[in-house]
C-alpha cells in the first residue's frame, strides 16, 4: 500500500520576475520574464511529491473565495493532490513577489500576508478528521509556534505511530520542545547560525540534546546531516557521498551544481525528497533518504519551477 502523506501549512501565490541584474534603489529595470505559480513551503512540497511514484498526497491549507484559491484546488487536484481546505471567505491568498537576478542567480522576496491567518490546531483537526489514515504528517513551524506545537502533540496523542516531520526555518516560540516532539525536525542553516553554530557537525551535536528521535540539519552547499537517537550501527551506506561521523551521526555531501538557474523551492525539494524516501523505506535506509533529499535540492537549482527530473530517482 502506498503511504498516505499529509502536508499541513500555507500556500501562497508567487509572482516571479527575472531580470538581468538586481535593480538598484530608485531605478527602473526591464523584467525579462514573469511567472505566476503556486508557492509557499506546502505548495512547493506537494508539487514535488505529486511527481514521485507510490505515495498518496494530501494537504491541509487555508483558502479563501478568491479566484486563485479555486486555481490552487483545481491545479493540485489535477496533479493528484487531495486538498483539505480551511476556508475563510474574505481571505486573500498570501502573495510573494520575487526578483530573480540572472547575473548572480540571487532571489529577493517581498512577501505580503494580507489578512491570512495561520492555521490553528482546532481548524486542522476539524478539517482533517480521522488521523488514522495517515502514515506521515509534515508541519511548518510558522509564526504561531506554540499553536503548531500544540497540533504536533495532539496528532501524536491521537496516532502515536504516525511519523512526523517539520520544517524549521526561523526560531519561533516552542522551538526546543518541538525538537523533542517531532520525529524528524528539519532545521535550516540560518536557524543554526542564529543559535551560534558555525558548521554542520557543530549544529548536529548542539541541537541533538533537545531531540528524542532524530534531527536533520541542512547546510546549503555543504550538504546535510542527520543525528539518530537509535544510533547508526544498523544503517547501510551505499554511496561515497555519505559519511558516518560517529555512532549517532552521518552526513551527506551536496551535489555540485555549476550554474544555478533558480534557487526558489530548493529547500522544499529537500524536504519532499526526505519525506518521500523515508515514508517508503524502513529505518535502515535513512541514509538513502538524505541522499535523495540532497539530490532533489541540487536538481531544483538547475531549472525554473518545481518540475522533477525523473533521473533524480536513480540513486
Amino acid at each position: 500500500m502506498p503511504p498516505n502523506i499529509l502536508i499541513i501549512g500555507n500556500i501562497c501565490k508567487d509572482i516571479i520576475y527575472s531580470t538581468q541584474c538586481y535593480p538598484p534603489e530608485d531605478s527602473k529595470v526591464k523584467a525579462l520574464s514573469r511567472d505566476i505559480r503556486i508557492g509557499g513551503n506546502t505548495g512547493n512540497i506537494v508539487q514535488v511529491l505529486s511527481q514521485l511514484r507510490n505515495c498518496n498526497i494530501n494537504c491541509c491549507v487555508k483558502l479563501g473565495s478568491c479566484q486563485f484559491s479555486y486555481y490552487i484546488k483545481s491545479m493540485l487536484k489535477n496533479e493528484g493532490v487531495r486538498v483539505i481546505g480551511v476556508v475563510e471567505p474574505d481571505m486573500d491568498i498570501p502573495e510573494s513577489v520575487l526578483i530573480h537576478s540572472n547575473e548572480t542567480s540571487s532571489r529577493t522576496c517581498l512577501h505580503y500576508r494580507g489578512n491570512c491567518n495561520d492555521l490553528t490546531c482546532e481548524e486542522v483537526l476539524s478539517a482533517v478528521g480521522d488521523m488514522s489514515k495517515y502514515d506521515w504528517v509534515h508541519l511548518e513551524h510558522r509564526r504561531n509556534g506554540l499553536e503548531v506545537l500544540k497540533l504536533a502533540k495532539q496528532i501524536k496523542e491521537k496516532r502515536p505511530e504516525v511519523l512526523m516531520s517539520i520544517d524549521i526555518e526561523k526560531i519561533r516560540e516552542g522551538f526546543e520542545e518541538m525538537l523533542s516532539v517531532v520525529d524528524y525536525p528539519i532545521v535550516s542553516k540560518e536557524v543554526c547560525r542564529a543559535l551560534g553554530f558555525d558548521n554542520l557537525q557543530a549544529a548536529l551535536a548542539g541541537l541533538s540534546v533537545h531531540c528524542s528521535h532524530a534531527l536533520i540539519v541542512t547546510w546549503g552547499d555543504k550538504g546535510a546531516g542527520m543525528w539518530l537517537a537509535q544510533g547508526t550501527d544498523n544503517l547501510t551506506f551505499n554511496s561515497d557521498m555519505l559519511h558516518k561521523v560517529d555512532r549517532n551521526t552521518f552526513t551527506c555531501d551536496a551535489f555540485k551544481v555549476e550554474d544555478i538557474v533558480d534557487s526558489i523551492g530548493a529547500g522544499d525539494s529537500f524536504s519532499a525528497g526526505f519525506i518521500y524516501c523515508s515514508s517508503q523505506k524502513d529505518k535502515t535506509q535513512l541514509p538513502e533518504s538524505l541522499l535523495l533529499a540532497c539530490k532533489l535540492a541540487a536538481s531544483k537549482l538547475k531549472h525554473c519551477g518545481m518540475t522533477v527530473d525523473p533521473s533524480v530517482l536513480d540513486l
